[in-house]
């Protein structure tokens, strides 16, 4: 008799061991799962905006990398005699950007700070990691309003565009950015 009450204790914890471990798949793949979502929306956003910027030889609202051939989109930087070349393949748009505000710099300048949604941050970091020395195009209405060389990884997904644009301009700018 206690080899079969211990026969039945075994295979008792035996069922909640493997209840539990399948609670615990079932989470993790949930977990999984949606990290996947996101990511195939984001690959979606980027795709369906690279393709709109093939389609119509226009380049969406968002960051970009430049590039050293002439593969990519000519751009003259606005207010500027210089050309750049840009890789129609967005890094970011704005759908993925959080919040964009005016501020006034040290120097009395106005400048205008774009910060990109909390789920977008480690694509930014990335995108500026690989960037350092190189150039990133922030396009706005079509318009490469700047194109800064970048020093050191972004983290918490931080960008502004100062410089060479009036208060005015640079609410007309937050304006596209934030519609």
């Amino acid at each position: 008799m206690k080899k079969i009450n211990n026969k039945l204790k075994k295979t008792k914890d035996m069922k909640h061991f493997l209840i539990s471990l399948t609670a615990l798949c079932i989470l993790a793949s949930a977990v999984n799962c949606s990290g996947q979502k996101e990511d195939g929306r984001i690959q979606a956003d980027l795709e369906s905006a690279f393709k709109q910027n093939l389609k119509d030889s226009t380049l969406v609202t968002g960051w970009y990398y430049v590039t050293d051939s002439s593969d990519g989109f000519k751009r003259q930087l606005d207010k500027t005699d210089v050309f750049y070349f840009i890789d129609p393949n967005p890094i970011l748009i704005k759908n993925h950007f959080d919040k964009s505000e005016l501020y006034e710099t040290s120097e009395n300048q106005f400048a205008l700070s774009i910060q990109i949604h909390k789920n977008y941050e480690s694509l930014w970091a990335d995108a500026t990691e690989k960037s350092i020395g190189k150039r990133l195009g922030l396009i706005i209405d079509n318009k490469l309003v700047c194109a800064p060389i970048v020093q050191d990884r972004i983290e918490g997904g931080a960008s502004s565009l100062q410089g060479n644009y009036s208060n005015e301009e640079l609410k007309k700018f937050m304006k596209q950015i934030n519609k």
